[in-house]
């Protein structure tokens, strides 16, 4: 759960969240999450409440979303309504450049950009529907230069062009060295967008082996690969190597807000499980693989949802132990999803189910909220694909496997 505070109808609490916090940041956005006038704000903007007479409401027609983090309020962005917010013009956000895709002469349309040595583009093309980026870094999720925003515009246009069959998901392959408690799906997915339109099927997505040569043959350290594949593809990079845990279709009821990592806990923690006799070392490479099945008449975007599906998966089967934060988290979680305190410290406690292994602090208080923290990082591949609706609720099946090259 992100640190956010969505602020309706209380503008008394809203103004006096904005004198607490001068450097924190806001989202103006209107009541119905329609992003075409929403803007993104420093606290102390002059046109959201500071320096400016006081209107008739500043948490009508148009709620403010707060956080202390520009990263909380980005997050949000990308869960809630699927894409980056444009930045004030006012007050110009610290670290973020007004969006603007970067174009492309139409007669190069299909030409590789290079930028200054800084990073390399290419495709997709009709015949070869495959976007690749080659790059002198990774794209950070915030602070990033004018370049990196420029390839992160550039990999979301082009990828924006890649156009599914009812067969086909979206494969996406991250190479290059990564931080030991650096989470892949972030690297190659959510710190670039939410690939709506390439997704919709369901997405892939795997930790690359190597770093292939660019075409123009300069080296480079980091590779970014997004490419159409079969639904019934497999990872490129990695073999399952020993089945961990499995469950066919359980219930997640609404599943709607941003609470979905603790409803897929939950649920899970609930759920009918077939589990193996023996836990995966501590640091072993694991794979989820999950099938999502949305209500009749939803058409989920898979790259807003999948962050939030795969850590509650990987949180249902890890345990906690710091049993000195337990009541406050645990009273916290239940505040948002249908359980009592006393069930969720029961499951969060067990260790029957903690097949990737026992955390300290698996979840904590954390401002208003909790954070949760699964280890993720080691978690080299996954898929998450949209199977077809049979009813009113959303429900999930799926398998975690110990993978190796």
């Amino acid at each position: 759960m992100t640190g956010c505070i969505e602020f309706r109808d209380d503008d008394g609490g809203y103004l006096a969240w904005l004198a607490a916090n001068r450097q924190g940041y806001v989202i103006n956005i209107a009541r119905s999450h329609n992003t075409s006038q929403a803007r993104l704000h420093v606290a102390s903007c002059r046109t959201i409440g500071n320096g400016t007479p006081m209107e008739s409401s500043w948490t009508g027609p148009y709620v403010k979303v707060c956080a202390e983090l520009r990263a909380d309020v980005e997050q949000w962005a990308i869960e809630t309504v699927g894409e980056s917010i444009d930045p004030c013009g006012t007050c110009c956000p610290s670290g973020v450049g007004a969006r603007s895709v970067a174009t492309r002469p139409v007669e190069s349309r299909r030409e590789a950009q290079v930028m200054t040595s800084r990073y390399e583009i290419h495709g997709p093309t009709d015949s070869i529907p495959v976007v690749e980026a080659w790059a002198d870094d990774y794209i950070r999720f915030e602070r990033r230069p004018q370049w990196q925003e420029d390839l992160r515009n550039e990999i979301r246009a082009r990828c924006s062009e890649l156009n599914p069959s009812s067969e086909q998901v979206l494969h996406a392959t991250f190479f290059g060295a990564k931080a030991f408690n650096a989470d892949v799906e972030n690297l190659v997915l959510y710190n670039i967008g939410s690939f709506k339109g390439a997704g919709r099927n369901g997405i892939r997505f795997e930790y690359g082996q190597g770093v292939p040569p660019a075409r123009s043959d300069s080296a480079y350290p980091f590779f970014y690969r997004y490419a159409l594949a079969q639904c019934s593809g497999t990872f490129n990079h990695w073999q399952p190597s020993r089945r961990l845990a499995s469950f066919d279709w359980i219930d997640l009821g609404e599943f709607a807000g941003a609470n979905k990592l603790a409803q897929v806990w939950l649920a899970l923690s609930r759920g009918q499980v077939d589990l193996a006799d023996q836990a995966c070392s501590p640091d072993a490479p694991f794979a989820v693989k999950i099938e999502l099945r949305p209500p009749v008449g939803r058409e989920p975007v898979v790259g807003n949802l999948l962050k939030g599906v795969f850590d509650g998966v990987i949180s249902a089967f890890q345990a906690h132990t710091d049993t000195s934060v337990l009541p406050d988290a645990a009273a916290r979680i239940a505040s948002l999803i249908p359980a009592e305190p006393a069930e969720i410290e029961n499951h969060l406690l067990d260790q029957r189910r903690a097949l990737l292994g026992v955390s300290t602090r698996l979840v904590s208080p954390c401002r208003e909220g909790v954070k949760w923290d699964p280890v993720d990082h080691r978690c080299v591949a996954g898929e998450l694909l949209v199977a077809d609706p049979v009813g009113p609720y959303w429900a999930i099946r799926g398998r975690v496997v110990e993978v190796d090259r």
